[in-house]
């Protein structure tokens, strides 16, 4: 992993590690933790009435860990920089239910739109009408890039991740032996990146390794626990499972749990500090990975309002709380956050994000 330095407001400059730099993020949580945007919440607000920049914001679905903390760090941003932030969603994971909320924001004329899809393909038309208004759109979480946004704010370099995430189940299953993959969409543009970048490399690197199946967990833990207990039950050879979103890693955790399959399948995959502190600390998996969900909340906010206001977005720009920006080397529209995290039982304790 590279190193870079991370500045939240109020703290001074530094410039270490990545795991450095996250913990000295952390120093400071309980500064980055005061909310005061009162103007986020539901899509009823009127928006743009004025002179003052609306922004809405829309997650993949609310009341979950992950997007909460996104929440958190967008409101951030958006009281330090005295905008107003409209931030809802769906109760579920669903493309349809978001479109409305794109189309409602179009009709009230907000000055942007950060979408963090969970139909890439169908929120194409939407974005041409929110920009037909004048209204920039950015992705971020997870993107569609043939919908015409003008920016994606990506939380990690994707291949980056996905062969990440390949090597270290991998290493945990001698490089041999049956896997499976939990995820929570088919449709989720970052989520089955990450899973395609993992399969073309254990193809590639790792050939005494099958996949033997795919579980689509459909963003619920509930969902998770008991696909992959069936998963389990199916396949009594199976060595190594990823599961590639927030809600996937402890449900599959909890089935190995209930299996007492726990120490014989590996897992490993991308969720929260605090849900998954449990079963790191029981042994029940070895790691797993994410970034500060409340940064990339942030990050998104303040690139919104620069695009908003006319500023061009340029590698190396340095943004307040955040590295000098870096971009992907494969699109020149999509700002990388950071690299993952790998959290372990030894730092585990070193990290909360909130959640």
């Amino acid at each position: 992993m590279s190193n870079f330095g991370i500045r939240w407001p109020g703290d001074s400059f530094i410039n270490r590690g990545l795991a450095a730099s996250v913990l000295a993020l952390l120093v400071a949580a309980g500064l980055f933790g005061i909310v005061g945007c009162g103007s986020s919440g539901n899509s009823s607000s009127s928006g743009n009435g004025g002179d003052e920049i609306v922004i809405a914001m829309l997650p993949k679905l609310v009341n979950i860990d992950y997007f909460d903390a996104c929440q958190r760090g967008a409101e951030r941003a958006a009281e330090d920089l005295g905008i107003r932030l409209i931030y809802d969603g769906p109760s579920e994971p669903s493309g349809s239910e978001q479109n409305k909320f794109i189309e409602t924001w179009t009709r009230q004329g907000v000055d942007a739109i950060c979408i963090a899809p969970n139909q890439p393909k169908t929120i194409k038309r939407f974005v041409e009408k929110a920009k037909e208004r004048g209204i920039k759109v950015l992705t971020w979480d997870s993107d569609a890039a043939d919908s015409g946004r003008d920016l994606m704010v990506n939380q990690v370099d994707d291949k980056l991740l996905g062969e990440t995430l390949i090597d270290d189940i991998a290493r945990q299953m001698n490089e041999e032996g049956e896997w499976a993959i939990a995820i929570a969409s088919l449709e989720a543009t970052n989520l089955n990146t990450w899973r395609r970048y993992a399969e073309e490399r254990a193809l590639s690197h790792y050939p005494k390794m099958k996949l033997v199946e795919t579980v689509v967990t459909k963003e619920d833990e509930s969902v998770a626990r008991e696909q992959i207990e069936l998963l389990l039950n199916k396949e009594p050879n199976l060595k190594g499972i990823i599961a590639f979103d927030s809600n996937s890693v402890p449900g599959a955790a909890e089935a190995l749990k209930r299996t007492g399959r726990a120490g014989e399948v590996a897992l490993t995959g991308n969720s929260t500090p605090g849900r998954m502190r449990p079963y790191i600390k029981e042994g029940v998996l070895e790691s797993f990975y994410l970034w500060d969900p409340r940064a990339l909340g942030n990050l998104t906010i303040r690139l919104a309002v620069k695009i908003v206001n006319g500023e061009e977005i340029a590698p190396a720009m340095p943004i307040e709380g955040h590295r000098d920006l870096v971009f992907s080397e494969n699109d020149s529209t999509m700002v990388i956050l950071s690299d993952p995290v790998r959290f372990t039982k030894e730092n585990i304790d070193e990290y909360d994000f909130g959640i």
